[in-house]
């Protein structure tokens, strides 16, 4: 396991640029929605002392009434997030193909064969995206079951006791969730490895390759764990340092993005992961084999054969 970690870290590593061509994508998407943002909150602000503390300290009840009082002048930015959301979920569907591509051929990493392996394997990614999202909704559904069990089956009962029902409920949803995600990782590779195979083929073939080979899943969850430690790192750095200064507040900015890239890192790192993997065993696939050809002169033969019996 940690052989094939350290090979799908390095060829991630080795592609620098094509990963900074994605992190400066993603930042240029934050962007739009953020910069107008900023300066509609500082208008509507109007240099209030009471929003200028929320930057060092939460105050629940001054955002819900900053909110309330310019709900007209941030409704627009509501769909421009959504719409931008949307288009973020798109584009990594989309950079799917080139990145495989260029895990696959180690070459010199340029945009425009990026681009052009991105368009060429978009298609079918996308419908593998949309497989993966129904799964993920069946997956969604069935949490909201065991969960709603384990409330029924705790209610009255202490704070523990209930958070013990729970537990085993949160521990389900978060398997079959990144069962899901992981299954979808599989399955592009798996159709970029095999161009002849339908969508459908290739999503339950990756199904069925990541329940034979459970392997692939501690992989996937190893890599998880870089990220949970990732944010708990986050997390420390932005209590202990603080945003009381505009220095501060510049250095924090700074981990953000030193975040964001390590985000984008860590997705191709799980892509890698499964590309490796399946390079080492690769999936047994049924070859057709050709039928029997019959030619006119046996054919003739027979029947004669058959005539003098």
């Amino acid at each position: 396991m940690f052989t094939i970690l350290s090979q799908a870290f390095n060829r991630t590593a080795q592609n620098w640029k094509m990963v900074l061509t994605v992190f400066f994508i993603n930042i240029a998407i934050g962007l739009i929605l953020a910069v107008p943002v900023y300066n509609t909150l500082q208008s509507e602000a109007q240099g209030s002392l009471e929003f200028n503390k929320l930057i060092t300290e939460f105050n629940l009840t001054v955002i819900i009434d900053f909110l309330g009082k310019s709900k007209k002048a941030l409704k627009p930015f509501w769909a421009l997030g959504f719409s931008l959301s949307f288009i973020y979920l798109i584009l990594n569907v989309f950079f799917a193909g080139g990145i495989l591509n260029q895990f696959a051929t180690r070459g010199t990493f340029t945009l425009t064969n990026f681009f052009r392996q991105s368009a060429q394997c978009f298609g079918r990614f996308l419908l593998v995206f949309l497989i993966e999202a129904v799964a993920l909704l069946g997956v969604l559904v069935v949490s909201v079951i065991c969960i709603g069990v384990s409330i029924i089956a705790g209610d009255g009962s202490t704070e523990p006791i209930q958070m013990a029902w729970l537990a085993p409920s949160f521990l389900v949803s978060a398997f079959l969730l990144t069962i899901a995600l992981n299954i979808g990782n599989y399955a592009k590779v798996i159709l970029f490895k095999n161009l002849s195979l339908s969508v459908w083929v290739g999503f339950w073939k990756a199904t069925n390759y990541i329940f034979q080979n459970f392997k692939t899943m501690r992989i996937y969850w190893a890599i998880l764990a870089v990220a949970l430690l990732l944010v708990l790192v986050y997390l420390f750095l932005e209590s202990a340092i603080g945003m009381t200064s505009a220095v501060k507040i510049f250095i924090m900015f700074v981990i953000q993005q030193l975040f964001v890239f390590g985000r984008v890192f860590l997705k191709m790192w799980t892509l890698s992961g499964a590309f490796e993997y399946l390079s080492l065993k690769p999936i047994p696939l049924a070859i057709a084999t050709p039928k029997p050809v019959v030619r006119a002169t046996d054919a003739l033969g027979d029947s004669e054969s058959k005539l003098s019996e």
